[in-house]
């Protein structure tokens, strides 16, 4: 059980309304959530994990989770960067159970905006276990009765954190944040340990609401840190390179999209507009595809220049110390200032470290999304070696030198090489379109394609395809 000292030292939130919300089979649980409606304003609480409490600065348990980085999810299984006995232990904010947090309280007004926060060490107790596929069949009414009951007492507040998430979601398109959501693939694995099937990972309306609570929080941290002028980690966008945009720009002007081609400086808004003219149209996906390989690569930085995609000033990565390193350097210096240790201290303790942190967690995290992605192209073209000879719609998701990748509704994407389209001289415009020289045929970004999958070579994970 928890130290009865470290209790009395902490503000007591064991009766207060606190609850997490994530997926199905999610045991590193860092972030619970607690909202209360105060006049027309309302107060908002992410309380997450305090685990720099139980990992402290330069131990071996430290120095191993900075070697990791972060947690490496793929397909049904974590390796994770603390031991299990912390990750899904201790430290995971589970039902019923006291757990010491670090919460972030903040007051919003009517409209959502950020009125004022403060970060406390807390002592919580879980409600529930809430899961996102439960919390939606919730507010859309679909609910069954074992449902009902396990989230009774907690309806009222759900609902309010919906409204209080669409204000949030509002604000955020109005200051010209995108919403970039490349489709993510869900495996599931059989009891075998082989694929069993593979789709689109659903986004509901209870992922955002966590996400947008998250990203609220994030926020408060970044700016708690910058007004005390200390040592820090923030997560950091760059605009667009220039020749990535001007490649951009390209494919939409093949297109017929419209956009305001700004030269000087790309504002978000800008990439927002783009997005907002084709959603809903058979280009979406196309474009978003564009845009996203348009972007910089967010990482962490010791120096605070802004997250472009977000369109946010400050922003940093507070909410998962269980699974990502920066978040438990920025626990530690933000208990520090709590705390009350003196900033000079604060300094001296960090100023050199953060700086070897910020690169270490960005390399960690890409290699991480790396492994990721390799893993998840082996589990589906395993997952596609029985439908070898079958014919599958798809549409044309990139072109290169070579041919067309053609990605499935499945998500699985797989290459069609340009000797296996139908014989012409065929010339490939380096961006998005391949022209047959002797019929004028076209074979271009986005163009609906029938398939048959040709082969399906598990460790190198590649889906061979040609045309139907």
């Amino acid at each position: 059980g928890l130290h009865p000292k470290e209790i009395a030292v902490r503000r007591d939130l064991r009766d207060a309304l606190i609850f997490t919300i994530d997926g199905a089979d999610s045991k590193d649980l860092d972030d619970a959530v607690s909202l209360k409606k105060i006049g027309a304003a309302w107060e908002l609480g992410e309380h997450i994990a305090d685990v720099s409490y139980y990992v402290t600065h330069k131990s071996p348990l430290d120095e191993e989770a900075l070697a990791r980085g972060t947690s490496v999810y793929y397909a049904d299984s974590v390796v994770p960067m603390l031991p299990a006995e912390l990750s899904n232990g201790i430290c995971s904010l589970n039902p019923g159970e006291d757990r010491l947090a670090f919460s972030a309280i903040m007051s919003l007004d009517g409209d959502a905006k950020i009125l004022s926060f403060r970060f406390e060490k807390t002592v919580i107790r879980s409600r529930v276990k809430g899961v996102y596929s439960e919390v939606n069949a919730m507010l859309d009414g679909t609910a069954s009765e074992a449902m009902r009951e396990k989230y009774a007492g907690l309806e009222d507040v759900i609902a309010e954190m919906r409204h209080l998430a669409e204000k949030l979601t509002h604000n955020r398109y109005a200051r010209g944040g995108m919403d970039l959501e490349s489709t993510e693939s869900k495996i599931t694995v059989g009891p075998d340990g082989t694929a069993i099937n593979v789709q689109p990972r659903e986004r509901g309306v209870s992922e955002r609401i966590i996400e947008e609570f998250m990203l609220t929080a994030n926020e408060a941290a970044a700016t708690y840190a910058l007004q005390a002028a200390i040592p820090f980690l923030f997560r950091v966008h760059e605009s667009p390179a220039p020749d990535k945009l001007e490649n951009l720009y390209a494919v939409l002007d093949a297109l017929g999209i419209r956009h305001a081609r700004s030269r000087e400086n790309t504002a978000p808004a800008d990439i927002a507009a783009i997005l907002k003219t084709v959603a809903g149209t058979d280009m979406a996906s196309i474009v978003n595809t564009m845009v996203l390989r348009s972007m910089a690569k967010a990482k962490y930085a010791p120096a605070n220049i802004g997250h472009f995609g977000l369109s946010l000033k400050n922003y940093t990565h507070f909410t998962s110390p269980i699974r990502r390193y920066p978040d438990l350097v920025i626990h530690r210096i933000l208990s520090g200032l709590v705390t009350g240790m003196r900033p000079e201290n604060i300094e001296k303790r960090f100023r050199g470290f953060v700086s070897g942190a910020a690169t270490q967690s960005t390399q960690r995290e890409i290699a991480a999304m790396t492994a990721e992605r390799d893993c998840e192209d082996c589990y589906k073209a395993e997952f596609m070696r029985p439908y070898v000879g079958d014919v599958f719609d798809g549409e044309i998701s990139s072109l290169t030198s070579f041919g067309a990748y053609v990605r499935l509704a499945n998500t699985v994407e797989g290459l069609v090489r340009i000797d296996d389209f139908a014989q012409g001289d065929w010339q490939f415009d380096g961006v998005m379109t391949y022209t047959d020289a002797l019929t004028g045929k076209k074979i271009r970004l986005g163009d609906p394609i029938r398939v048959k999958i040709a082969a399906a070579n598990v460790p190198a994970g590649q889906v061979d395809m040609v045309p139907a």
